[in-house]
């Protein structure tokens, strides 16, 4: 074997990637098991630990990219003369990049833009935005939930499956002190029954879940626009007016795509791991499973990440197409499937004047059929050993744990091993939550892959006081997939000035003992 097949001036050929591929198995394992010896030699001798918590865990194999194999995907071009909202375009000009690099980093700024926002560029759109170009285009329209949708239009539709009940019983607290936090919205919620409808001429836009047909848009089942601020919202796509439930639509694409068949799962928020994870990709499940539809094309969001791509191909299957769909872009379809909604968290309060804001419903037979259908394609990957006692270590820039290397240390030192998710693929996320016994993260899109986790796994989530989180999201997801999960409350570091996501401090001396 050529000895510099893994260099980086490596052609790779279909004569060598065998060899290349053997080759880096043998080297991944040889690093790991240098690896382990490091940590026990730094676990034993006097060096400062703080050393030791700078170590990540990575597996000893890669898995299969999924998202180099060779499927139907068919993208739409993009759009070629502007940015595709008015939140790009604003970001795009000098002041926006004045702002993203030197004030970005504040949050009673990001607090200020945001506020000013949500209350004066309503009054921009109303008052000015509707009197220049395609005025017509920005009228009021009818919001119309997909259940109305199929009564009132009598649409046959194919069920998938009926209504669960899920209980969600109130999640331990550390330390007990805090155990008021968390005010339990309910003691069980109810996921509705998902159903396949099939609508003819419907328009399909990019970075957005809500559907155009005619002078209607169509949305989900589990929407309440009184309590639930969009994604779609904060970008400037539409301007929705809760109280008569009627929306301008911001989105404007003058040649729209066109197919005779399709099945709809694009989603402002599918970008984001978690609500791919639980909301968007259990849909996609939901559809696929039933044969009749096995050769309807399925069209998402453009420019999704790799992981959230090999998670896509590995549940649609490689004979489906894809279709990606563009911020901005407009997909006409004559025949549009319309799959029910399977899950849903809010993407953030409209207001707090109302107390019972959604924390999340999720579909227990849509993650269940998940899980399945991964686990089959995971079953079949080589073995490996997987750590049984991880600690998620989160790289975002908000919700920061400031003490995070004392509580690596710590944790370190009680056998735990720092994983970085984010840097593992879609599968290898799937087999470190299915073979681990404890987990131990702060709240962040990576702690969707829960819904992996064995049964009786322990899961320690760490996230700040605020008297406006929505503790239960986790919980009920948890219990949607069999689990349950403890909390971990710490101190914001800003006096709360950045909500729900400010930086905050965890006092170890209340770490619980998760093994026994």
């Amino acid at each position: 074997m050529d000895n510099n097949l893994t260099s980086p001036a490596t052609v790779v050929n279909a004569s060598n990637v065998l060899d290349i591929i053997r080759e880096l198995r043998t080297d991944a394992v040889r690093h790991q098991q240098l690896l382990e010896q490091v940590t026990v030699f730094l676990q034993q001798s006097d060096l400062p630990l703080q050393d030791t918590a700078q170590l990540v865990w990575s597996p000893e194999d890669s898995a299969i990219d999924f998202s180099r194999l060779p499927n139907k995907v068919h993208q739409i071009e993009k759009q070629q003369d502007k940015s595709p909202d008015i939140a790009a375009r604003l970001k795009a000009t000098g002041l926006g990049r004045f702002y993203i690099t030197h004030l970005k980093q504040y949050p009673s700024v990001r607090r200020l833009i945001a506020w000013t926002w949500r209350n004066f560029y309503p009054i921009y759109v109303n008052y000015v935005a509707i009197h220049l170009r395609k005025r017509n285009a920005k009228r009021w329209r009818q919001l119309i939930t997909l259940r109305e949708f199929v009564k009132t239009n009598q649409i046959t539709i194919i069920q998938v499956t009926d209504t669960a009940q899920v209980e969600t019983p109130a999640p331990e607290v550390f330390p007990a002190s805090d155990q008021g936090y968390l005010i339990s919205p309910h003691d069980r919620y109810s996921s509705p029954h998902i159903y396949v409808a099939t609508i003819k001429d419907g328009m399909i836009y990019g970075g957005t879940n809500l559907i155009l047909k005619n002078d209607e848009v169509i949305c989900h089942d589990l929407y309440d626009f009184e309590r639930d601020y969009t994604s779609e919202e904060t970008h400037g796509r539409n301007l929705i007016d809760p109280g008569k439930s009627r929306i301008r639509w911001l989105l404007h694409d003058d040649s729209p795509a066109h197919l005779p068949a399709a099945a709809a799962f694009v989603d402002a928020c599918a970008p984001n791991y978690a609500h791919w994870l639980t909301e968007v990709l259990p849909r996609i499940v939901a559809f696929c499973s039933e044969e009749q539809f096995k050769g309807i094309p399925i069209v998402v969001n453009d420019g999704l990440h790799k992981n959230i791509l090999e998670s896509l191909f590995l549940v649609a299957g490689e004979g489906r197409e894809i279709v990606t769909l563009p911020i901005g872009r407009a997909l006409q379809v004559d025949a549009l499937y319309l799959t029910s909604v399977a899950g849903y968290v809010p993407f953030e309060r409209r207001n707090n004047k109302f107390s019972d804001h959604s924390h999340g419903v999720f579909s227990p037979w849509a993650l269940e059929s998940l899980r399945k259908k991964v686990f089959s394609f995971a079953e079949k990957l080589p073995e490996q050993t997987w750590p049984e006692k991880i600690y998620l270590r989160r790289n975002s820039g908000i919700r920061k744990i400031t003490n995070a290397t004392e509580l690596e240390e710590l944790l370190i030192a009680q056998n735990y091993v720092i994983v970085e998710p984010e840097k593992l693929t879609f599968l290898q996320q799937v087999q470190l939550f299915s073979r681990a016994k404890v987990i131990i993260g702060s709240s962040g899109a990576a702690l969707a892959s829960m819904i992996f986790a064995r049964p009786n796994a322990r899961m320690l989530i760490l996230i700040g006081k605020y008297p406006d989180t929505s503790y239960w999201y986790w919980q009920n997801i948890a219990c949607a997939s069999g689990l349950t999960v403890l909390y971990g409350l710490g101190a914001p570091v800003d006096g709360a000035a950045s909500g729900i996501h400010s930086d905050f401090y965890f006092n170890t001396d209340f770490l619980p003992d998760l093994e026994n």
